[in-house]
C-alpha cells in the first residue's frame, strides 16, 4: 500500500501526550482505514489512522471484538499513559503491547521516514498516513498474521518544530501481539 497523503491536520501533536486504551469501542473517526483478513482463520484486523495516532480493531466472525488505541485522546477517555509494556487478557484472548519514545537527530529521523515510506510502498498490508505541515509527520501500522492471531508494529513520527524537517523529531514505536482465544497456542499473559 502506498502512503496516504492526508489533508487533515494532526490532532495528536506531541509524542509525550500519547496514551493507550484497550477493549474500547472501535474508533469511528478514522482518517483512513483498511480491513485485512487473516489467511487461515475467520478473524480480521481493521487498521485505522486517527489524528497522527492509530487504532487496531480485532474482528471475529464479522463483529468487532476489541480495539487497541494509541492516541492523545486515549488518556482523556480513561486510558493510561503509553506503557513500556502491558498485557491485557479478555474474552477475545490476550493483547500484549510494548511501547517506547525516543528523540532522533535529523539524520536518523530522515532515514526512518525513508525506511517507513519504502515499507509502506512495498507491503500491501501496511497502512501509512502522511500529515500536512512538516516533512516526516507520519503514522505507520504494519501487521503480520500468525497461527495464534496477529502482531503489528506502529510508528508515530513527530518532526521537530522545523517545517523543512531538518531538526529531527520524536518517534513513538509500539509492538503489539494479539493471541486470539481458540487459535493456535493457548493464550497466556506475556
Amino acid at each position: 500500500m502506498t502512503v496516504h497523503d492526508l489533508v487533515a491536520e494532526p490532532s495528536d501533536v506531541a509524542a509525550a501526550a500519547l496514551g493507550y486504551r484497550i477493549g474500547v469501542t472501535p474508533e469511528r473517526d478514522a482518517l483512513v482505514s483498511t480491513v485485512l483478513a487473516h489467511p487461515t482463520h475467520d478473524v480480521a484486523l481493521r487498521l485505522s489512522i486517527l489524528g497522527a495516532s492509530h487504532a487496531v480493531t480485532l474482528v471475529i466472525d464479522g463483529r468487532d471484538a476489541m480495539t487497541e488505541e494509541v492516541s492523545c485522546r486515549a488518556t482523556a477517555a480513561g486510558g493510561a499513559p503509553l506503557p513500556a509494556e502491558m498485557s491485557c487478557p479478555g474474552p477475545w484472548g490476550v493483547h500484549h503491547l510494548r511501547g517506547a519514545t525516543e528523540t532522533l537527530p535529523a539524520g536518523p529521523f530522515v532515514e526512518l521516514v525513508n525506511r517507513l515510506t519504502a515499507l509502506a510502498a512495498a507491503d500491501p498490508a501496511v497502512l501509512a498516513g502522511r500529515f500536512p505541515g512538516a516533512e516526516g509527520a507520519l503514522t505507520v501500522v504494519a501487521p503480520t498474521p500468525d497461527d495464534a492471531g496477529w502482531s503489528w508494529d506502529t510508528w508515530h513520527l513527530y518532526p521537530a518544530d522545523d517545517p523543512a524537517g531538518r531538526g529531527g523529531g520524536d518517534v513513538v514505536a509500539t509492538s503489539s501481539r494479539l493471541r486470539v482465544a481458540g487459535l493456535g497456542a493457548p493464550a497466556e499473559v506475556a
